[in-house]
């Protein structure tokens, strides 16, 4: 089951709004404080594993002001709920960075190095890749926020308040590199049965064995991002360079390009895939195919699980999402993979490569 820290505090909220439906915000807020013991900084309740702000809304619309985006970055890291006190009821909305469309008030000096400006109650998404924001979804919408760093939403929340020029360019195609992208799936096959995943595979479970007291220790670690980065410097003794490849692995054929990710197992997560146009330019050349090497770790069990799969694995492939959402204007976007790809840790799971799909899949890259 996937664990709800704000249980307990949402449901008391929900009910005590049904018994006194005459209750304002501040009714609403002081019963909150006298049934919870959460600490208070400034007009955020931090609890463990989440925080409350309370704002108020007497018609159908919600434009209060919520909170600065500088108050927001101390909270970003767990989940940031917004209660909403309306006359017939109260509603919740997750509000961290990756449910903000910009940042809205006096935001006019918002720069990546210099925060200013607050965000209002429309300036929060209703829904993202899918999912609406409702309590029902927040698991997974954090998940998906948990994928991203601080600086990647504040880059992307930059761009969108102040209308600023993007940064860089897509990767211009050309016919050499189209018709090589195109064969790329088929590479991965070839690959798949010449039993080289399986051995490339061998290569890596060998480096995490001998690293299996460290990977467990780090797993500790709540952060979704600084976990990810340490345990990827970790394997490849590396910093991580946030390039597609984490690891370059050379066989017979040409070149592996290896993106570490890696999960908590039993608990939500949707990892960020990788920049589309930086996996246009990896494939383009004829030498190389690409895989994700994720690693699923249960602290409690002291249990680590690792997979070796091809990005065009048909599993991996079902659950890869491309979206705008955090990448700039000048881009072809990021992938991001839902739930649907744990299951490759399974015990007995067979990578299995459509090629004519993961054709297909390509084609809508390079064209979009």
């Amino acid at each position: 089951m996937i664990s709800e820290p704000w249980g307990a505090a949402l449901d008391f909220l929900s009910a005590y709004k049904q018994s006194d439906p005459q209750a304002r915000k501040a009714d609403v807020e002081k019963a909150f404080v006298d049934a919870f013991s959460n600490h208070r900084m400034r007009s955020v309740y931090v609890a463990d594993g989440y925080a409350l702000r309370f704002t108020e809304a007497n018609g159908p619309t919600f434009s209060n002001t919520v909170l600065s985006l500088s108050a927001l970055q101390r909270h970003d890291r767990e989940p940031f709920i917004v209660v909403i006190v309306r006359p017939g009821g109260v509603e919740f909305r997750l509000s961290n960075t990756s449910l903000l469309r910009k940042i809205s008030h006096s935001s006019r000096d918002l720069t990546l190095d210099r925060l200013r400006g607050s965000f209002n109650g429309t300036d929060i998404l209703s829904s993202l890749d899918g999912l609406s924001n409702e309590r029902r979804n927040f698991p997974d919408l954090f998940a998906h926020h948990a994928a991203f760093t601080w600086e990647e939403n504040l880059g992307r929340l930059v761009e969108a308040t102040s209308a600023i020029l993007p940064a860089g360019s897509p990767f211009r195609v050309s016919i050499a590199d189209r018709e090589s992208i195109l064969n790329a799936p088929q590479r991965t096959a070839n690959m798949l049965s010449a039993g080289l995943f399986s051995e490339l595979q061998d290569r890596l479970d060998r480096i995490v064995q001998t690293a299996s007291e460290d990977v467990l220790r780090i797993a500790r670690v709540e952060n979704v991002n600084l976990r990810g980065n340490a345990i990827e410097e970790l394997i490849t003794h590396l910093t991580p360079q946030h390039r597609l490849e984490d690891i370059g692995l050379r066989h017979p054929g040409g070149v592996l390009g290896v993106d570490v990710k890696t999960t908590t197992i039993g608990k939500s997560s949707a990892p960020k895939g990788c920049n589309v146009d930086k996996m246009l330019a990896w494939l383009a050349s004829v030498e190389h195919t690409a895989a994700f090497y994720f690693i699923g770790v249960d602290s409690s069990a002291g249990r680590i699980a690792t997979r070796l799969v091809p990005i065009f694995d048909r599993t991996v492939l079902d659950a890869t999402h491309v979206t705008h959402h955090w990448a700039g204007r000048a881009s072809r976007g990021v992938t991001q993979l839902d739930g649907r790809f744990k299951v490759v840790l399974d015990a007995g799971f067979s990578s299995i490569v459509d090629v004519s799909s993961s054709r297909d899949f390509l084609i809508g890259l390079l064209d979009s």
